[in-house]
């Protein structure tokens, strides 16, 4: 089916483990790059203001007061528009992870984006623009709101660190021998695990590998 071949793009693109051990896998969206208030000045342009005291739902629904069909189609008309070549990077996430690359670091990032080719695109310019052309490699771009799962498997038993926003993907990658980094939000709360370390920022991340390698 034409959904089932989106959730596969990824499995498209030929790569390979770089030799080094020095790997980081890096979630995108709430990591990399700033995404909540970027989706709400673009909500705000097609009528949806976000309603108040809602930064501690993940869930876009709740959020925007919609309903949960129409948050789907939004996110995925958003996330493959050309709203992905403007998007901020994260608090001091340039700094430290030029600096993790520098020291030896690579990044392969496993992002639900959207399977919209020209968009996948876009994101790829974007992080180069902000972070470098050699700092990222073998990029995982999957369907808007796809499971990682098949993605993370493709890492099974090799404990390197994964960055991550969303609660259920840190505990997929810790299912999958992965040690996550779930990185702190609002939306985030109340969530713990003693084999998942939340991160309040790039720093952060940058002291716990430094002194973990």
């Amino acid at each position: 089916s034409s959904s089932s071949a989106a959730s596969d793009v990824y499995k498209r693109q030929v790569w390979k483990m770089p030799q080094s051990d020095r790997i980081i896998l890096t979630d995108v969206d709430g990591v990399l790059l700033e995404w909540e208030d970027h989706f709400s000045k673009w909500m705000a342009t097609k009528g949806f203001p976000q309603l108040e005291n809602t930064e501690h739902e993940y869930d876009m629904s709740i959020r925007y007061g919609i309903h949960k069909d129409l948050s789907r189609e939004l996110i995925r008309e958003f996330n493959k528009s050309a709203w992905m070549s403007t998007q901020q990077p994260m608090p001091d996430a340039q700094t430290w992870i030029k600096l993790l690359h520098a020291e030896g670091w690579t990044f392969i990032p496993i992002t639900s984006q959207t399977s919209d080719i020209p968009a996948q695109e876009l994101r790829k310019r974007r992080l180069a623009e902000l972070f470098g052309d050699t700092v990222f490699t073998n990029f995982f771009i999957l369907e808007t709101g796809d499971h990682k799962d098949a993605a993370l498997a493709e890492f099974h038993g090799t404990g390197l660190w994964w960055v991550e926003d969303k609660w259920t993907n840190a505990k997929k990658g810790l299912e999958y021998g992965l040690r996550p980094l779930l990185y702190d939000h609002d939306y985030n709360q109340g969530l713990e695990d003693e084999n998942i370390i939340r991160v309040n920022n790039w720093q952060h991340i940058h002291k716990i590998v430094d002194e973990k390698k």
